[in-house]
């Protein structure tokens, strides 16, 4: 069982370095797998994606399984739009 991170709010230039300097706190551990809770956040703009590569980067090079959650409508566009949504593992809802 590895780290979980909530984020939460708007993530947008004025605010990513909130949620970097979060995740780098998370991963200074170097723990087996890290979750990033996006439940809370409704928008996210490129910097919010630049933060996540930097994440993913850093999981890799220290092998950390990264895992996105809760990905709502907007930062999942985003992410299909830039085809990270082939990078980032996105854990799906599960479906009563």
């Amino acid at each position: 069982m590895g780290e979980i991170v909530s984020i939460s709010g708007r993530v947008a230039i004025d605010t990513s370095s909130r949620m970097r300097d979060r995740l780098a706190d998370a991963l200074r551990s170097k723990p087996d797998a890290l979750t990033i809770d996006l439940t809370q956040v409704d928008y996210m703009d490129t910097s919010g994606l630049a933060t996540l590569i930097e994440a993913m980067r850093l999981a890799r090079q220290q092998n950390t399984e990264l895992l996105l959650r809760g990905v709502q409508e907007q930062p999942r566009y985003l992410l299909r739009v830039s085809d990270l949504d082939r990078v980032f593992p996105i854990e799906e809802d599960a479906k009563p």
